[in-house]
C-alpha cells in the first residue's frame, strides 16, 4: 500500500519533501481519518498566473468560499462536490485541485486526486486547522512551476487582495522574455559591451543602478568622452569604465569588474540618489497620481528603492519632475498668446482674453478668461440662468486664484460657464472677470449670481450686473454670524428665516431674534444686506439654492489640476470640460419622457400620501387645499400657490400636487420648462474642439513677449489646503462591528450588532460561510 501510494504521489511536488512525509512509517499509520474540525477556504473561478516582479505563482481574479468540515464525515470526493457546485453553467467542466506544500523550501502546489491526498493534506495542516486549496480550470499551473524553476529571484507573497497579472500567454519562451522586460525596466542593465544613447544616459543608469544594488560610488573621471567608476569603499573591488564610441555620441561600457563586497549602503542614505535620480523615479508616479506631498513621496521612495532620501531632496526633485513633465513654470507663460489663438481659432465665438502689467520694458502676465462658446450658448439655451461665482488658490509656484462662473442644468447637475486666473480677489480683478463674463453671456432674463463675500466682489457685482439679484451664501452668513452671537436658539433661528418661503414666517423669526438677542438682529440687517432667505428670492431663475456649494463642486471636480502651470492648469481644465460636455450628451440622447430623471422622481414621490390634504375647489383652476389648521390657495392655470415654493423653484409643492391629483391633470404641464429633456438638449448641443500638442498650435510671431508675474510669497509655509471652519461637518467613522460612530472595530467593546454588516475580511467569511 505504501509503495502504490508513492508512485501515486510522484511527480505532484517540485520538493522532495512530500515523498519523504508519505514513505515515513509514522504518517503512514495516521493517514486513517482523524478526528477533527478544519476550515478549508475553497478558492474558485480564477487561474495561476506569476506575481508582479516576483516569481512567485499567484491564484488570481477568484472567489473565496469558507467551508467549516468534520473529518468523521467529509472526504475527498465532498470536496469535489463542493467545487462542482462552485461552476452550475456548466457541470462536466474538468478542473484540478491545488493545495501549497507548507514544508518545501520554495513555492510548490501539490495535486488533489485522491481521498488518501486529502487526508494526507489535513495531516499536514493538522496544527493550523486550516488549509487554502484552489480550483482550476486550465493546466497552466506545471508550465509555470517548471518555469519558476529557472527564475532566480524569489519574492515574498503580498497579500491575497491585490491579484495581478502581467501574463497574457501560457508560453514558457513569451513568459521568460516579458519576465526580463520587466526586470529591465526596474533595473537598468549594466554590462560589458552595454550601450547607452550618450554620457547623460549613462551616468543616470549608473545612479539607478547604485541605488537599485544598494551602493555607493565616486567618480574617477567624469568627461564627456569617458567615464571611470569605483566603489565608495576602498576595500571593494567594482570598478567601470565607459566610453564614447567611434559615432562619438553613443556611450559603451569597456569594462566591468564584480562584484561588490562592500557593506550595502542605502539604509544609511545613499549618496548618488540624486534630485535628479528622485526626478526620473517619480515621474510616472506623478503622472497618474497628480498631486502628492513630498512627505508621501519620501515614504514611497524608501518602500520602492530602499534608500532615505532627506525631505528638501525629495522636494526639490519632485520640482524637477514637475519641470520635466509640464516644463518650466516661466515657459508656460510664453505661449499664453498662442493658446488664445487656438482656442478662439478652434470655437469661434468664445470668449478669450489676457490681461497684463507693464513692468517697466516687460510686459508681466496678470489674468486669463475663458468663456467657450459650446458653454455660453448651452447655459443660454438650456440651463437656469443661476451664475455662482467663487475662487480657490493655485497650489503651483503661482499664487495666484482660479476663479469660475458655474451654472446648474435641468438635472442639477453641475455646468460650467466660465473660468479663470486672477492674480488675487481685488475690486479690479472681479471687475475685469465680471465684465468679460457680460460679453459672453449677456443679462439673460432674471439672471442670479450667488457668491461667498470675497473681497471686492459686492462691489464688482453692483458695477458691472446692477439690476441682477444678487444672493449671499447662508454658510458662509452664517460662519461670520457665529464668530460674534453664539448659541443655538440663534443659529436655528437664522437657518429657519432663511429656509422658508414665507416673507410672513421670516419676519416673524426675525423677531424672535431681535428678542432673544437684539444686538444680533442689528448685525444682520447692518452686514448683510444682500438676499440670503428663499422668501426674498425671485420667481423668474426657477432656483432656491441657499448656499454656494455649486462652486464648491468645481472645485472638487478638477481637484488636483491645482498644482499644474498656468497654461497646463487652463488647458487640462478646458479637457475636462470638453469630456463632461460629451458624456452629458451621451446620456441625455437617453432620457426617456418629457421631464429629466431627477423631477420625474420628485413628483413619484412628492404624488403619494396626498389624501391626508383636503382640496375645496372654487373654480376650474382654483382651490382652497388644507392640512391640518393650516391652508393654502393654489391657481394651476398661473402656477401659484401661497407657499411660494412652486413659484420660486419650478416644480409643483405638496398643495399643488393634491390639487393636480385631484383634477387628475397633466403633470408634465405644471413643471417649468427648464426641467425638460428637451432643454438639457439645448444645453448640451454644441461641442468643444479638441485640440493639437503645444508645438502645432498658431504662433503669434511678435517681439512682445509675456514673462512671469512677480511672485510675492507671503510669510510662512505656503498652504496648499484651505482652513476648514470649526462647524464645517466632518466625515465620521462608524464602527463595522456595533455600528456606532467615534471608534474603530478593532478597539469596539460594545456587542456586536447582528443587523450591521461586518466590514472585515473574517466578518465576511463568516457570514458568507
Amino acid at each position: 500500500m505504501r509503495d502504490g501510494n508513492v508512485d501515486a504521489m510522484e511527480n505532484k511536488s517540485l520538493n522532495p519533501t512530500w515523498e519523504i512525509m508519505v514513505q515515513s512509517p509514522i504518517l503512514e499509520q495516521n493517514v486513517l481519518q482523524i478526528p477533527s474540525k478544519y476550515k478549508i477556504k475553497l478558492k474558485h473561478g480564477g487561474y495561476f498566473r506569476f506575481a508582479k516582479n516576483s516569481s512567485r505563482i499567484r491564484y488570481c481574479f477568484g472567489y473565496q468560499k469558507c467551508i467549516y468540515i468534520d473529518t468523521y464525515i467529509y472526504n475527498f470526493d465532498d470536496l469535489i462536490e463542493e467545487a462542482t457546485s462552485r461552476y452550475p453553467s456548466n457541470r462536466d467542466l474538468v478542473f484540478s485541485i491545488y493545495f501549497l506544500d507548507k514544508y518545501a523550501s520554495k513555492q510548490s502546489f501539490i495535486k488533489l486526486d485522491s481521498n488518501e491526498d486529502f487526508q494526507m493534506m489535513l495531516l499536514m495542516y493538522d496544527v493550523e486547522k486550516e488549509i487554502t486549496v484552489y480550483v482550476t480550470t486550465d493546466n497552466n499551473l506545471e508550465t509555470l512551476s517548471r518555469l519558476n524553476l529557472e527564475i532566480s529571484s524569489n519574492v515574498s507573497i503580498q497579500s491575497d487582495e491585490t491579484y495581478h497579472s502581467y501574463y497574457s500567454s501560457d508560453s514558457e519562451f513569451e513568459m521568460h522574455i516579458f519576465q526580463e522586460e520587466i526586470c529591465s525596466k526596474k533595473t537598468p542593465i549594466i554590462k560589458v559591451n552595454s550601450t547607452f544613447d550618450n554620457v547623460n544616459v549613462f551616468r543616470r543608469a549608473l545612479i539607478h543602478h547604485a541605488v537599485i544594488n544598494e551602493f555607493a560610488y565616486f567618480l574617477e573621471k567624469s568627461e564627456p568622452t569617458r567615464v571611470t567608476a569605483s566603489c565608495i569603499d576602498k576595500e571593494c573591488k567594482w570598478r567601470i569604465h565607459a566610453s564614447v564610441k567611434q559615432d562619438g555620441i553613443t556611450f559603451e561600457v569597456k569594462k566591468l569588474v564584480e562584484p561588490h563586497s562592500c557593506t550595502r549602503s542605502n539604509k544609511g542614505g545613499n549618496k548618488v540618489a540624486t534630485q535628479g535620480w528622485i526626478a526620473s523615479v517619480v515621474r510616472d508616479k506623478l503622472k497618474s497620481d497628480g498631486y502628492v506631498s513630498p512627505k508621501e513621496l519620501q515614504k514611497w521612495v524608501m518602500k520602492n528603492y530602499n534608500v532615505d532620501v532627506s525631505y528638501d531632496k525629495v522636494r526639490r526633485g519632485k520640482e524637477q519632475a514637475y519641470a520635466d513633465i509640464y516644463g518650466k513654470w516661466e515657459d508656460s507663460f510664453m505661449k499664453m498668446k498662442d493658446f488664445k489663438e487656438e482656442l478662439l481659432r478652434r470655437n469661434p465665438g468664445s470668449v478669450v482674453d489676457i490681461d497684463y502689467e507693464i513692468d517697466g520694458e516687460k510686459k508681466r502676465f496678470l489674468r486669463f478668461f475663458i468663456s467657450l462658446i459650446a458653454c455660453s450658448e448651452g447655459f443660454l439655451n438650456g440651463c437656469r440662468p443661476y451664475i455662482s461665482l467663487d475662487a480657490c488658490h493655485l497650489k503651483g509656484r503661482f499664487n495666484g486664484v482660479l476663479v469660475s462662473a458655474t451654472s446648474v442644468d435641468g438635472n442639477n447637475s453641475i455646468y460650467p460657464v466660465a473660468y479663470g486666473i486672477l492674480e488675487s480677489e481685488n475690486k479690479k480683478s472681479w471687475i475685469w472677470f465680471l465684465e468679460l463674463l457680460k460679453k459672453a453671456i449677456g443679462t439673460p432674463n432674471g439672471l442670479v449670481i450667488s457668491s461667498d463675500m470675497q473681497k471686492g466682489l459686492e462691489v464688482a457685482v453692483t458695477q458691472v450686473y446692477p439690476t441682477i439679484e444678487h444672493r449671499e451664501c447662508i454658510r458662509h452668513l452664517y460662519s461670520n454670524f457665529k464668530r460674534h452671537f453664539r448659541g443655538d436658539i440663534l443659529s436655528r433661528n437664522l437657518w429657519r428665516a432663511a429656509r422658508t418661503y414665507s416673507g410672513t414666517e421670516h419676519a416673524k423669526i426675525l423677531t424672535e431674534i431681535g428678542e432673544t438677542n437684539k444686538e444680533a438682529l442689528a448685525y444682520i440687517n447692518e452686514n448683510h444686506k444682500k438676499i440670503w432667505s428663499r422668501c426674498n428670492f425671485g420667481t423668474a431663475c426657477k432656483c432656491d439654492y441657499l448656499t454656494n456649494n455649486i462652486s464648491e463642486a468645481f472645485n472638487s471636480w478638477i481637484g488636483e489640476l491645482r498644482y499644474k502651470p498656468v497654461l497646463d492648469l487652463l488647458d487640462s481644465i478646458r479637457e475636462k470640460i470638453m469630456v463632461r460636455l460629451d458624456t452629458k450628451r451621451r446620456i441625455v440622447n437617453k432620457w426617456k419622457g418629457a421631464l429629466v430623471p431627477r423631477v420625474r422622481r420628485y413628483l413619484n414621490r412628492i404624488s403619494k400620501n396626498l389624501g391626508e390634504y383636503e382640496v375645496c375647489r372654487s373654480g376650474e383652476y382654483r382651490a382652497e387645499v388644507k392640512y391640518g389648521e393650516k391652508r393654502w390657495e393654489v391657481t394651476l392655470d398661473e402656477r401659484i400657490c401661497t407657499c411660494r415654493v412652486w413659484q420660486v423653484r419650478g416644480v409643483p409643492c405638496v398643495h399643488a400636487s393634491a390639487f393636480i391629483a385631484f383634477t387628475r391633470g397633466d403633470w408634465d404641464s405644471c413643471v417649468d420648462s427648464y426641467f425638460t429633456i428637451e432643454k438639457s438638449k439645448l444645453a448640451y448641443a454644441l461641442q468643444i474642439a479638441p485640440m493639437p500638442t503645444k508645438d502645432q498650435w498658431v504662433h503669434i510671431d511678435t517681439e512682445e513677449k509675456i514673462y512671469p508675474p512677480n511672485i510675492k510669497r507671503p510669510p510662512g509655509r505656503p498652504r496648499k489646503n484651505r482652513i476648514k471652519p470649526g462647524d464645517e461637518q466632518k466625515k465620521r467613522h462608524k464602527c463595522g462591528r456595533c455600528g456606532e460612530y467615534g471608534h474603530h472595530q478593532k478597539t469596539c467593546k460594545n456587542a456586536a450588532s447582528q443587523d450591521q454588516p461586518s466590514t472585515s475580511k473574517r466578518g465576511r467569511e463568516n457570514s458568507t460561510s
